[in-house]
C-alpha cells in the first residue's frame, strides 16, 4: 500500500549508517546510507536532493523544523526521506503511517526512563532507535524482544569491535562515525 510516496516494502533499514553533520559525506563501500543530525533544514533539502544514499534523518536535532506532524509530512512526503527518526512517539506514529521507516529515539541513561519510553512506545510499525548503541549490549533477553523492530544502535559507536558487539545483542542497524 502507498502512503506518501513510499512503501513499506521498497523501505529498508540500512545495516551501517554513518553519522554525519556534513551536507557532503564520504562515505566507504561499507555504508549503506546517512544518517543526518544536527543540521540545518537546508543542509536536509540539499542532500535529499542529491539522491546518492538513502538518507535518515534525526528530526528532533534538525534547526529550523519544527516538532510536529506537518514537519514529518514534510520530510517524507516532500524530500521522500525513507528513514526518520524522533523521540515522540505520535510523530513516530505519524512517520510510519506516511510509509517511511519510522524510528522512536530511546534513551538508556537510566533504568526508569527507559521504561518510560518503552511504555509510550507506539509499537509497529514504529521501530526503535536505542542510545547509546552500546546499551543493546546490557539488555536482558526479555529487554531485548519487547523491542519493536527494526532496531538501530544509535550513537557512541566508533570501533569495528562495538559495532560488532551491537550487531551481535540484535541490532539491524548501526550507526557509525
Amino acid at each position: 500500500m502507498e502512503r506518501g510516496g513510499l512503501t513499506n516494502a521498497t523501505v529498508e533499514l540500512p545495516r551501517l549508517l554513518l553519522a554525519s553533520r556534513d551536507a557532503r559525506p564520504r562515505p566507504d563501500a561499507e555504508i549503506g546510507g546517512v544518517l543526518l543530525h544536527d543540521v540545518g533544514l537546508l543542509d536536509v533539502i540539499r542532500l535529499s536532493a542529491a539522491g546518492t544514499l538513502p538518507v535518515a534523518v534525526d528530526a528532533d536535532t534538525v534547526e529550523g523544523l519544527a516538532p510536529d506532524e506537518a514537519a514529518i509530512a514534510f520530510l517524507v512526503e516532500r524530500l521522500r526521506l525513507p528513514i526518520v527518526i524522533t523521540r515522540r512517539p505520535a510523530l513516530a506514529a505519524r512517520a510510519g503511517a506516511l510509509g517511511c521507516v519510522a524510528l522512536l529515539h530511546v534513551h538508556g541513561l537510566d533504568s526508569t526512563g527507559w521504561e518510560r519510553a518503552m511504555a509510550a512506545h507506539p509499537g509497529p510499525p514504529v521501530g526503535t532507535a536505542v542510545s547509546p548503541g552500546l546499551i543493546l549490549t546490557h539488555l536482558d533477553a526479555e529487554q531485548l524482544r519487547s523491542l519493536p523492530r527494526p532496531v538501530l544502535a544509535y550513537g557512541l559507536i566508533r570501533r569495528s569491535t562495538e559495532r560488532d558487539a551491537a550487531f551481535a545483542a540484535g541490532a539491524d542497524s548501526v550507526v557509525v562515525s
